[in-house]
């Protein structure tokens, strides 16, 4: 261990930070025992419950602070009214944090810790002194939903893993080591953007702050419960992605160039720009446009067919239509097949990347293709979305009722259109078009196949919501005398005190 890994282990505080909203408490509980587990005496945790009315939700996670020793740091804080989506809450940590702390540690409420994460941490902080960011990936640690897994995983293990993002990544979010005093001078985090993570590192960058992946699993969290949960989750990271990504593209007397410190070299700029480009659009696919170029072309053959004037030149859109779907899949199955996986090998010596486990990863992400394609265009438009949290409960279902809430979750649109398409160029229409019928053939099978996987890994889901047990039921009993919330009018009156933000 080097001098300075030393001095870094011994000197930097860090500050854990965990923003809930609505989160079952033993699964808060749970994550801050692991932080307990790992941080040292001059280490600080910070809770900030928000703009969260369910008292039987956070009532017991106060109760679990105020039990433990003063000394261990952790500080739990209820606040209403709180503006800016997940940002804000962040901003009121960041107000509310020691200023002895120089980093801030992002930790979701279901991300819990290895033992080794705190050494991992300022090993990397020791590694690289003069970051502003040290992202460490997200992985999963749910028994079963290997698919689902691996498909999310794949972000990690392949697309940040290559080296012209991992030398310049945006946050993620859990597990983001930020320089405490680089986030101030940039003014905090932004709430332009439904994803403040991205937004953060891109606007680090602006100001010429540096950042780094490191590879390394320090941390493992929880999936969505259910498909539909998981659909909701994609659909906030592309849309708050393209929020980010559109930017480029809004200011209309600058280039994109101005995204990224001006004293870079142009070189140096480029290639910041190639890896936010990567980044931001990692979730997104642009075959929306074509997709609505499938739909417009059907309604006319469906048209010509029922007033018997079919026209074979009219099927020249569809052949665009397919070349460009072919190289979405073809691109993909590529990018899946190039996955060695190198994070799990981290948690399994034993784990090696088979091909079939890929091929089955790669049908899990064909679930998202139109999510991927439609659900950013209203960023375009500058519509709002309403910031929505991930479930975190399990709620208990029939089987039966299961498999009916994933089959209503699971997105049809390509299906019914490649169905329709099928049937319009069928041997027995004259629309016949062989290369056509086998192309919409193949992309329904395709679609079948991954909504088989997708009821492979959300048939189980049934576990039951996390209950109250008896000993945080008489821990919460003896505190409701002493509970104390935390205003914003009083939080503010910190954030002075702290002269961390200014008034």
């Amino acid at each position: 261990m080097t001098a300075n890994t030393q001095e870094a282990l011994t000197s930097a505080a860090l500050s854990f930070q965990l923003m809930t909203r609505a989160e079952p408490p033993e699964l808060v509980i749970a994550t801050i025992k692991s932080l307990l587990a790992v941080k040292e005496a001059h280490d600080e945790i910070l809770i900030i419950d928000n703009n969260n009315k369910e008292t039987s939700l956070y009532e017991p996670l106060a109760a679990f602070c105020q039990s433990l020793d003063a000394k261990l740091n952790v500080h739990f804080y209820h606040i209403d009214r709180v503006e800016g989506f997940k940002a804000g809450a962040l901003n009121l940590a960041l107000g509310l944090m020691s200023p002895d702390c120089s980093h801030i540690v992002v930790v979701d409420s279901d991300y819990q810790a290895l033992p080794h994460a705190r050494a991992s941490i300022t090993q990397a902080i020791a590694q690289y002194p003069e970051h502003t960011l040290l992202q460490f990936p997200q992985f999963y640690r749910n028994e079963g939903q290997l698919d689902a897994r691996s498909e999310l995983n794949h972000y990690f293990n392949h697309h940040l893993y290559r080296s012209f993002n991992r030398n310049r990544a945006l946050s993620t979010g859990t597990y983001a080591v930020i320089r405490r005093s680089d986030l101030l001078s940039i003014g905090g985090w932004s709430g332009a953007s439904i994803t403040e993570d991205a937004q953060m590192g891109v606007l680090m960058h602006r100001q010429g702050f540096r950042s780094q992946f490191v590879p390394e699993v320090i941390a493992t969290g929880l999936l969505p419960n259910t498909l539909d949960d998981l659909i909701c989750q994609r659909r906030r990271w592309i849309y708050g992605n393209m929020q980010v990504l559109t930017d480029y593209l809004s200011v209309p007397y600058h280039s994109p160039v101005q995204y990224v410190s001006q004293s870079k070299s142009m070189s140096e700029r480029l290639a910041y720009i190639r890896a936010h480009l990567s980044q931001l659009s990692a979730w997104v696919n642009f075959t929306g446009f074509f997709i609505l170029l499938h739909i417009c072309s059907l309604l006319v053959m469906v048209d010509m067919l029922l007033v018997n004037n079919a026209d074979m030149s009219m099927l020249a859109p569809l052949y665009v239509v397919y070349a460009v779907y072919a190289f979405f899949i073809f691109r993909r199955l590529w990018a899946y097949c190039r996955d060695q996986s190198p994070l799990n090998q981290q948690v399994d010596d034993s784990h090696q990347p088979r091909f079939s486990r890929k091929i089955r990863a790669w049908l899990m992400h064909l679930n998202f293709w139109e999510i991927g394609a439609l659900s950013w265009l209203p960023v375009l438009w500058g519509r709002e979305k309403p910031f929505v949290c991930t479930p975190k409960q399990n709620y208990i279902q029939s089987r039966q009722s299961l498999l009916l809430k994933n089959i209503a979750a699971l997105p049809k649109l390509l299906l019914v259109l490649n169905i329709i398409t099928v049937l319009v160029v069928a041997p027995f229409s004259p629309l016949y078009s062989p290369v056509l019928f086998i192309c919409a053939v193949a992309v329904c099978i395709l679609k079948l196949s991954a909504a088989k996987v997708a009821m492979d890994n959300f048939s189980d889901a049934r576990a039951d919501m996390p209950s109250m047990s008896k000993v945080l039921k008489q821990t919460l009993k003896v505190a409701h005398e002493k509970k104390t919330t935390i205003t914003t009018s009083y939080a503010t009156s910190l954030f002075k005190d702290k002269k961390t933000i200014d008034s």
